[in-house]
């Protein structure tokens, strides 16, 4: 009966000091419980366990990245509209140098092309005498070769006798009817027109074939 007792007694006391083990164990348990929400990582044996903690660490940390990608992104398509416009900038800043180059003597040349049309209007005087024929001779070869200097810089005389009448080269002052020619074609060129290169700096005036009323 005494050992009966005793045994018992033993028996009470490995219960009693396995208890605190077991509860242990379980609380480690839970401690290695993975808070991944990723069904992969679970299946995976090498997938380590993380606490709640690492867990949220980590969705801020990927949310962070995708930030800043499209913050990168951003500033990348900012910086090449700024390029871009910096470039068309300069284009343009080109174009209007190479065009004031081009054309910064046009008013000289103006003035130079009203002074050969005197030229020429004096050329046309009918000369009774053989030293007014000299004169006048002398006078054509002036303006001859003030048309030869200003077209090496690129001064041209605009072609509208016999050619049909354009508004973007010419000026019609006078009207006539001649049906031996077409309508709108110009009879007579009254004033030149010339072009420097491509542009345009004195319109031809000319009289304009009108058939119809």
């Amino acid at each position: 009966m005494k050992n009966k007792t005793i045994n018992e007694e033993v028996k009470t006391e490995e219960q009693t000091t396995n208890k605190p083990q077991e509860e242990n164990n379980q609380t480690e348990a839970k401690e290695e419980t993975c808070h991944c929400e990723h069904e992969k990582c679970h299946r995976d044996k090498k997938h380590k366990k993380c606490n709640g903690k690492e867990h949220h660490e980590l969705e801020e940390a990927k949310k962070l990245i995708q930030e800043l990608q499209a913050t990168n992104m951003d500033l990348q398509e900012k910086l090449m509209i700024s390029r871009a416009d910096s470039i068309n900038y300069r284009k343009r800043k080109d174009e209007e140098v190479a065009n004031l180059l081009k054309f910064a003597n046009q008013d000289l040349i103006v003035d130079l092309l009203e002074m050969i049309e005197n030229l020429d209007r004096a050329s046309q005087v009918k000369c009774e005498t053989e030293e007014a024929m000299k004169i006048k001779k002398g006078i054509e070869m002036t303006s001859t070769q003030f048309k030869n200097i200003l077209s090496k810089y690129g001064v041209v005389e605009i072609e509208a006798l016999g050619y049909p009448f354009d508004p973007n080269y010419m000026e019609a002052m006078m009207v006539a009817k001649d049906e031996t020619k077409p309508d709108g074609i110009v009879l007579e060129v009254l004033i030149k027109g010339y072009k420097l290169k491509e542009k345009v700096i004195k319109h031809s005036v000319v009289k304009v074939n009108k058939l119809e009323d």
